[in-house]
């Protein structure tokens, strides 16, 4: 047994707090804008990227959404979630939904100082490939029919 490899993992969701709020059941959605700080840290690192969808997961619970808006405001605001959500019997069970995988994987250059045409250039690779494997997956996750949208 040699020495202990050094080295992590991180795992984050993207579209945080944004992409709870605008969650809808039957909607396949990734909110991420002009967010480039992830991209920009694995091209400074070198780091692979595994972008992952989960099937499933917008069915599971819904959130409760305020008509003005104002839980999610202050969540942003707070940069903490302030919200609620429901699931089987209206109650903050989750619904029985099977839950499937979509993996794409990207190692980045490693790159002191990248331009943001290279962020871009690996934002594209990331989220192209997800949308890909999407495609090649959804049927076998059963879900034929729905549509992958980065935004």
């Amino acid at each position: 047994v040699g020495a202990a490899r050094r080295g992590g993992m991180l795992g984050m969701v993207p579209d945080g707090i944004l992409g709870a709020f605008r969650s809808r059941p039957g909607v396949d959605e990734l909110l991420i804008g002009r967010k480039r700080g992830l991209m920009r840290i694995a091209s400074e690192e070198g780091a692979t990227v595994f972008a992952c969808w989960f099937f499933g997961t917008s069915d599971v619970l819904s959130v409760v959404k305020d008509p003005f808006g104002i839980l999610e405001a202050v969540s942003r605001k707070t940069r903490v979630a302030v919200m609620a959500y429901y699931g089987r019997w209206g109650l903050p069970v989750p619904r029985r939904v099977a839950l499937t995988a979509a993996v794409h994987a990207v190692r980045a250059s490693k790159v002191e100082s990248p331009t943001a045409e290279q962020v871009e250039e690996l934002h594209a690779a990331v989220y192209g490939g997800l949308e890909r494997v999407y495609k090649e997956q959804r049927g076998y996750a059963g879900y034929p029919d729905r549509t992958l949208v980065v935004r």
